[in-house]
């Protein structure tokens, strides 16, 4: 389980990182529809991402990886609703996309 949790964030932060480049290329930003996919499958990743850490059971030491990426999914939750500024859903994707690299760079079990 593991392995897929972490081959599927990669493939998550890529696309991240397109949704980001999208929202700075366009003036109305992510179609509302690939918006909710985009965040959707960045809560399918939170989810194995809990049955990782069930399975494998991490010491404390390893908490600032979740953390990180669930204040990252808020973000996204939060911040880049498409009836918000166009300077929100920057900041939204940007901080987002930003988290997920520093969370993923620091994951280690």
């Amino acid at each position: 389980m593991g392995h897929v949790h972490m081959v599927f964030g990669v493939v998550l932060i890529l696309l991240a990182i397109i949704a980001t480049i999208w929202e700075l290329a366009t003036q109305r930003g992510l179609p509302r529809a690939l918006r909710g996919v985009v965040i959707g499958l960045f809560d399918l990743q939170i989810l194995l991402g809990i049955i990782t850490w069930l399975i494998r059971k991490p010491g404390w030491s390893f908490v600032l990886h979740p953390i990180i990426m669930i204040v990252a999914v808020i973000v996204l939750h939060v911040l880049t609703s498409p009836s918000a500024p166009r300077s929100r859903r920057l900041t939204g994707w940007v901080v987002a996309t930003v988290l997920f690299i520093v969370g993923a760079a620091i994951y280690r079990v």
